[in-house]
């Protein structure tokens, strides 16, 4: 498609040890695309996560803790994720809330900057803002779409599965993309360049990572070392959103 020449594009997906990214780690985690020039990317890597992974997610991904035996750990997965994330199209179901801020915690965790894609786009947000009928989970978007998903919970499955799905959503509204990737990504989250915000007006709110909705004063509070990394160049925030930031410590 002519409005994604250009970008690297690719389905991402993981599987982790539970739901809270500020607890729980990733134990999985796939890119399934290709490169601007059209190369194919298959990327799936097994991650120690450091931790035990409980039963009741190994029952849903089918990953044990036998299995990240031996596993590289995540900090040293971090520069060949970030090469291949920086600039590039990331397309992922329930992305934004779930997969990026596990990826946000774990690169915080290593103490690294985490990468910046062109675009974050989220088929979830996007059946939601179509109003899509029936269940928006992707196994009854990928029935609805008639794409077949197998293995679904490991990550390489739901990234390909994904990457398809953002292109049958596509095919049925042409219209997402007559003004390019920005008219489709206002529909599902993706924002170009910077994917973090502060809501002003209310006392500037962080709309993303582990303190979303909490005010950049309470977090001061709580948690100086996060509140000074929003501030600098690492964190995902436009130069006019840490500016105002700034202003808040200067005062």
């Amino acid at each position: 498609m002519d409005a994604f020449a250009g970008y690297t594009v690719v389905g991402f997906d993981t599987e982790t040890t539970g739901l809270d990214p500020r607890r729980d780690r990733i134990v999985q985690y796939a890119f399934v695309g290709a490169d601007v020039s059209g190369e194919k990317i298959l990327i799936t890597s097994i991650v120690d996560p450091g931790v035990s992974i409980p039963e009741a997610s190994t029952n849903v991904h089918g990953i044990s803790n036998s299995d990240v035996e031996g596993s590289l750990m995540f900090n040293e997965h971090t520069r060949n994720i970030s090469e291949l994330v920086e600039d590039s199209v990331i397309i992922g179901h329930n992305v934004r809330k779930f997969d990026w801020r596990f990826v946000e915690m774990e690169y915080m965790r290593c103490g690294e900057i985490v990468p910046r894609p062109a675009y974050l786009l989220d088929t979830l947000e996007l059946a939601r803002a179509l109003k899509i009928s029936g269940r928006h989970t992707l196994g009854a978007l990928c029935k609805k779409y008639g794409i077949i998903l197998e293995r679904a919970h490991s990550a390489d499955a739901d990234a390909a599965a994904t990457l398809i799905l953002m292109w049958k959503m596509i095919k049925h509204n042409p219209g997402l993309i007559e003004g390019g990737i920005d008219s489709l990504a206002k529909l599902c989250g993706g924002v170009s360049q910077r994917i973090g915000s502060v809501k002003k007006g209310e006392g500037q709110v962080i709309t993303f990572g582990k303190y979303s909705g909490s005010t950049f004063a309470s977090i001061i509070s709580s948690d100086p070392k996060y509140a000074f990394w929003l501030m600098s160049n690492s964190s995902p925030l436009s130069d006019e959103d840490r500016a105002i930031l700034e202003k808040i410590v200067l005062d």
